[in-house]
């Protein structure tokens, strides 16, 4: 029986890492001058939900030389938990433009103010911080649209 070759993190695909193509902050940080010579797929844990994911090494080099993120930056979601942080994002911004549209009829609407509410409190558990003054205006506002319904 063929003895199993132990996985390694990092062991599997490999992409080559130019770092002339990094961003200027990148390219002057310490990574720069210690940096191999490829990416490797890197094991993690996300952060919000504890499943493991892998960091590819063609996501590093998309990362780091095309999108130019900090070479320090790391992926702390997995793919699912990074989807509910865009869709989160982009309802806050619809939330937002429609409150600049219609602030009257949203002041005016429950429903509305608790689904703002709700997407509020669910941004820090996706990494993001928490907008302390915008969550005690919706209260209030929720508050008092509260009361005109009774």
């Amino acid at each position: 029986m063929p003895k199993r070759k132990n996985k390694k993190p990092g062991a599997g695909p490999v992409v080559a890492l130019d770092s002339s193509r990094w961003s200027q902050a990148s390219r002057r940080s310490v990574a720069c001058e210690i940096a191999d010579d490829h990416y490797r797929d890197r094991p993690s844990t996300c952060r919000n939900c504890g499943d493991g994911f892998v960091f590819t090494a063609q996501q590093q080099r998309e990362a780091y030389e095309v999108r130019k993120a900090y070479i320090w930056q790391q992926r702390v979601l997995c793919a699912p938990c990074w989807r509910q942080r865009l869709h989160l994002l982009g309802e806050l911004k619809r939330i937002r433009s429609r409150w600049a549209r219609e602030r009257a009829s949203v002041k005016r609407d429950p429903q509305a103010l608790r689904h703002w509410r709700d997407v509020l409190a669910g941004l820090p558990r996706y990494g993001l911080r928490e907008d302390r003054a915008q969550r005690a205006m919706v209260d209030r506002l929720l508050a008092a649209a509260e009361r005109r319904e009774v």
